[in-house]
């Protein structure tokens, strides 16, 4: 009995010896069998190694293939040190994508860790499902590790994107083309669960469904920022405070505007300035148009028939928000105080735009509508002004034309439908279009037309010399203003003449 033991002892490890030789050989350990402690190999490594090793095993997994992760032996300190890598790394991505002059977002920290507990939970229950002690830290720093080169990728990209030839790539970036790569993480963690389970049948497919719904729709819903980040994502001066003695502001600026409004002059074609400073995260904007309102009242007689709405913390009591009820207003009250056959509106709308053509309109905590060229159009037509010239200086803002074109308005924008213009920075007293268009053109010039072909020929210097894409300003007149406007040129440069 005792030599029969033996020699079955001595089958069995010739068997398992075999059986090992198998695997080695198709690059794969065989899955332990319940209750077995997993393997010492891969614990045993050095810190270094294993991280070394866990990121080459990240990338396999990426790429659909096996990889040493799927034998669950990575411990608790290569969790931490994947962990740590992952930060690092997306810290010098954001870094080198952004430049020294982003800042450290303490605030994407929470939101960065948030998915560090999900892949735990996910690895308790599979430690459990598996019946594999030290599961746990091991399933979270192989989905973590999975994840590095995914992340890389992304940084990569985007890097590419910023390339004046390749610009087209960040339509790519922005979600939901930025969740393919969520996607492409999720797929990989799938299979990945699905390898580990040795259960057979539909069983097998008992940790991806516990990932798809323990993980995925968190991850979807919260996703995480960059921790180095741009300060354009700051507001310049700060948040909007909705203080009582803003409320109170706000609740009568705008009636005392329009109140003070003078009426048109019979004989005499008056000009009415509507300006609009749209986003409260740069003051570039609210400069601009500060500018513009002092240029129109001085040069072009508007004094008294002037209106700024602007969204800025720092005009908060001072000037009346600029929203899209607010425009509205403002334009219905001009147009019942204007002489509508003599008098002519100039609005000057100044933010930042989208690829969709619209204008922002952001003050938070506010909750704004965002202008597009169908609700000017509407607000317009609702105010019955037949004469007028729109600005719009915004990316993008070449949209607004053909909505707005009739025959007797002007328009103009900083850009073409498909490009973007340049200059809205921090510490700006002007964008690139503001500056050549307001101050170096219409401060010379009372031709509005003139002052556009002007501007448009400065910022095509801009460009070329730093080495810019272009963006195409965009002019159309309309066959009955055209004549208006060079009457109006006549009298405003005739009385510029006869001043002493």
């Amino acid at each position: 009995m005792v030599v029969f033991s033996i020699m079955e002892s001595e089958e069995k490890r010739e068997i398992g010896a075999e059986e090992g030789v198998a695997a080695e050989e198709k690059g794969w350990e065989a899955v332990p069998e319940r209750g077995a402690a997993p393997p010492a190999a891969g614990g045993n490594k050095g810190l270094l190694p294993g991280l070394l090793c866990d990121l080459k095993g990240g990338a396999r997994l990426s790429l659909l293939l096996r990889s040493d992760l799927e034998r669950l032996d990575a411990t608790s300190a290569r969790l931490v040190l994947l962990v740590l890598t992952d930060l690092a790394l997306n810290l010098l991505c954001s870094f080198v994508l952004v430049g020294t002059g982003g800042y450290f977002s303490y605030s994407s920290l929470p939101g960065f860790f948030f998915h560090l507990p999900l892949l735990l939970l996910l690895g308790l229950a599979a430690g459990r499902l598996l019946s594999r002690c030290g599961a746990a830290p091991a399933v979270a720093a192989a989905l973590i590790a999975l994840s590095i080169p995914i992340e890389f990728c992304h940084a990569i990209l985007e890097a590419v994107a910023q390339l004046r030839h390749f610009e087209w790539l960040q339509d790519y970036l922005t979600a939901p083309h930025y969740y393919r790569f969520y996607w492409w993480w999720g797929a990989a963690a799938l299979l990945f669960l699905f390898r580990i389970d040795p259960a057979r049948g539909l069983r097998r497919l008992r940790l991806p469904l516990l990932f798809a719904l323990l993980v995925l729709p968190p991850l979807w819903y919260f996703p995480r920022g960059d921790l180095w980040a741009s300060s354009a994502q700051e507001s310049e001066s700060g948040e909007l405070s909705l203080t009582d003695e803003v409320l109170a502001a706000q609740a009568k600026l705008l009636d005392r505007e329009l109140a003070a409004l003078k009426p048109g002059r019979p004989g005499v074609t008056d000009i009415y300035f509507v300006g609009f400073a749209g986003d409260a995260s740069q003051d570039v904007f609210l400069k601009e148009l500060n500018y513009a309102k002092a240029l129109f009242d001085r040069r072009f007689g508007t004094s008294g028939r002037s209106v700024l709405l602007a969204n800025n913390p720092q005009s908060a009591t001072t000037l009346p928000f600029a929203s899209a009820g607010n425009l509205e207003r403002t334009l219905v009250r001009i147009g019942e105080v204007m002489n509508r056959d003599e008098d002519l509106l100039f609005l000057y709308l100044s933010s930042h735009g989208s690829r969709d053509h619209e204008l922002a309109v952001n003050n938070p905590p506010l909750e704004l509508k965002q202008l597009t060229p169908e609700l000017l159009k509407r607000e317009l037509a609702l105010a019955g002004i037949k004469w007028k010239v729109v600005v719009v200086s915004t990316c993008f803002s070449g949209g607004f034309v053909p909505p707005l074109q009739d025959d007797g308005t002007l328009v103009m924008t900083a850009a073409d439908a498909t490009h973007e213009s340049f200059g809205c920075g921090f510490g700006e007293d002007f964008t690139w279009f503001g500056e050549a268009f307001l101050e170096d053109a219409m401060s010379k010039e009372f031709s509005f037309t003139a002052a556009f072909d002007r501007a448009r020929e400065t910022i095509r210097k801009w460009e070329e010399e730093r080495g810019e894409t272009p963006s195409n300003p965009q002019i159309w007149v309309g066959k009955g203003i055209e004549p208006k406007l060079g009457l109006l040129e006549r009298v405003l440069r005739e009385g510029k003449s006869k001043e002493p």
